[in-house]
């Protein structure tokens, strides 16, 4: 199964500067708080970004939070007397005022990732900035590899009612990327077509949960009820193929009992799992860009959003947001 990937990553990976360089005599040590390390994608983001920081000679300290806020809250305040740049993957989004404020007595910058903080929060402290993946555009990307394979695939509907019938498995309900992404495809669908079925599934960015959802579905509804199955993220969609496959479905013939499946990060097991037939498409999150946007954003002397731009190429908002765009990965 070959795979086919878009302009745009490449475009991206061109357009991005080099990583700075930190000497050794002048070597910057990090703090990065992570909210899971079981979460599959962080876990691979946290590969990416030791590496990265290992060649730009930065020392990285990471923390756990195993998903407790208090935990979190609680690790960040222990560190703030140590001088060193904060780099957080939030837990939760209420949290963000309190680690904002730490941070501004401290006089120090942070850097949120993956998990959207409270933007409006953001202004108020000229060290604070968010890098992520543009969840609007995944969504709408996502959308419009879907729309390909419904022209192409007219016999998706598989039971002939007329209706395709579409599981969306979403996100933690309180996750911004959950609304984004989810808005941002159905919206995009539905100005394509009026025969579009959705059920959404909370399967809260986790594989067992999404298949416990799924297998639930199914086991009321049956396996015909399913015929196009979104997810906000990869690990639901692997979650959703273990599914599929108990069902007799999307074993690798995509001719014969075949559900489409779109994820969303591009993790090794999504992509591996399109090479053999079995997922349709995902998007990839560029994970060493961010790395990267992140670091420099930590390290950096400047702290004007426009000279940050132009020492990043990437655009930096006035509220310090920083969007890194996303690239299609489809069957082909």
């Amino acid at each position: 199964m070959k795979l086919r990937l878009s302009h745009l990553g490449m475009l991206a990976f061109l357009l991005a500067g080099f990583p700075v360089t930190v000497n050794a005599d002048e070597q910057k040590s990090l703090d990065v708080f992570y909210y899971a390390l079981t979460d599959q994608y962080i876990a691979s983001f946290k590969n990416d970004i030791d590496s990265l920081a290992k060649k730009m000679n930065i020392s990285l300290e990471s923390f756990d939070a195993n998903n407790d806020s208090g935990t979190q809250e609680l690790q960040i305040a222990n560190t703030l007397s140590n001088n060193k740049a904060k780099i957080v993957n939030l837990v939760r989004p209420e949290i963000t005022e309190s680690v904002i404020e730490n941070c501004k007595k401290n006089n120090l910058r942070v850097i949120f990732f993956n998990r959207q903080p409270d933007i409006k929060l953001l202004d108020g402290y000229s060290k604070a900035w968010y890098v992520e993946g543009d969840s609007m555009l995944a969504g709408q990307m996502q959308a419009e590899m879907i729309i390909s394979y419904i022209k192409a695939n007219p016999q998706i509907d598989r039971n002939k009612d007329g209706r395709i019938s579409t599981i969306i498995l979403n996100g933690p309900e309180d996750h911004q990327a959950t609304h984004l992404r989810t808005s941002a495809v159905t919206v995009k669908l539905f100005s394509e077509y009026n025969n579009i079925d959705i059920t959404k599934l909370c399967g809260n960015f986790d594989s067992l949960k999404a298949r416990g959802e799924l297998e639930n579905y199914v086991i009321n509804n049956g396996i015909d009820k399913v015929e196009l199955i979104i997810s906000n993220n990869d690990a639901m969609a692997l979650g959703a193929l273990s599914v599929l496959n108990n069902e007799g479905f999307n074993t690798g013939n995509k001719k014969k009992k075949y559900i489409p499946v779109f994820g969303i990060d591009g993790v090794e097991p999504a992509i591996q799992a399109i090479k053999e037939g079995k997922l349709e498409g995902t998007l990839v999150n560029d994970t060493k860009e961010q790395a990267r946007a992140i670091l420099e954003l930590a390290v950096a002397e400047e702290q004007n959003n426009r000279e940050l731009g132009k020492k990043l190429n990437l655009k930096v908002w006035e509220n310090g947001t920083v969007y890194i765009p996303y690239t299609k990965v489809i069957s082909k």
